[in-house]
């Protein structure tokens, strides 16, 4: 790896300099506004926050470990623009009281489309008195809060699909230097490389793990199949 002499006279590398201006990085990330807040620290149930997006990102609460999996895999899929979570819905029972609901999210499409979505166990949907009102609920949606109603249980979640979304949440942060290096190596690519070959290659280690990661996830590189992403993942240049 090249290094540089800085006024001082000593050298300097610049991938050891990118990363610890990513290191030190000191401002915080921002606090979403939800119509209802999980209540994190919850002793009953499951319960969390985590945080996402570009740059310091966001904060986002869940109520349920497949809440914030099925979150994870929502914010990597190139379909969806934006995800809401915890977003009020007002409906009428059967008896007529008027009551609200909190959706867990509201992803909008990359076409403009909302979809609504629950997430609840499998086995609560066991319960008719259950179903019957989550049907009551979807029935009166309309298109002016979301274009469909869907729910997800932890059943739907693909496990190759959760373990590469939380993979591409876990290092997001950029590393200039060395995604600027992998980047330059997937683009003279012909045909399928191995990760871990093409690490070797540019000598950059775990970073150079960490930044192809970063370029998949960006839809800079493909998996040449659906796989976990790990060192014996063949990837492919993504087309133009």
């Amino acid at each position: 790896m090249k290094t540089t002499q800085n006024k001082n006279g000593s050298n300097t590398n610049p991938v050891v300099d990118d990363l610890l201006r990513v290191s030190t990085r000191s401002d915080l990330p921002a606090r979403t506004t939800t119509a209802r807040t999980p209540g994190v620290g919850a002793k009953n149930h499951f319960s969390c926050a985590f945080v996402y997006g570009p740059g310091a990102g966001c904060v986002m609460k869940t109520d349920s470990l497949t809440e914030k999996r099925l979150a994870l895999v929502l914010l990597a899929r190139a379909e969806v623009a934006d995800l809401e979570n915890q977003v009020l819905f007002h409906w009428i029972d059967k008896d007529g009281t008027e009551k609200k609901h909190f959706f867990d999210f509201r992803a909008t499409m990359m076409d403009g489309s909302r979809v609504a979505i629950m997430v609840k166990y499998h086995k609560k949907l066991e319960q008719e008195g259950f179903r019957d009102e989550i049907a009551c609920i979807a029935s009166q949606v309309t298109p002016d809060f979301a274009d469909r109603v869907t729910l997800v249980t932890e059943k739907h979640l693909d496990p190759i699909e959760l373990h590469n979304a939380t993979l591409f949440n876990a290092v997001r942060d950029p590393d200039p230097a060395a995604d600027s290096v992998m980047r330059d190596a997937v683009a003279n690519l012909v045909g399928a490389v191995k990760i871990s070959d093409l690490i070797a290659h540019t000598g950059l280690g775990g970073r150079g793990f960490r930044a192809i990661t970063r370029l998949i996830g960006n839809r800079e590189a493909s998996l040449q199949r659906a796989a976990r992403i790990d060192y014996n993942s063949f990837i492919i240049r993504s087309a133009a």
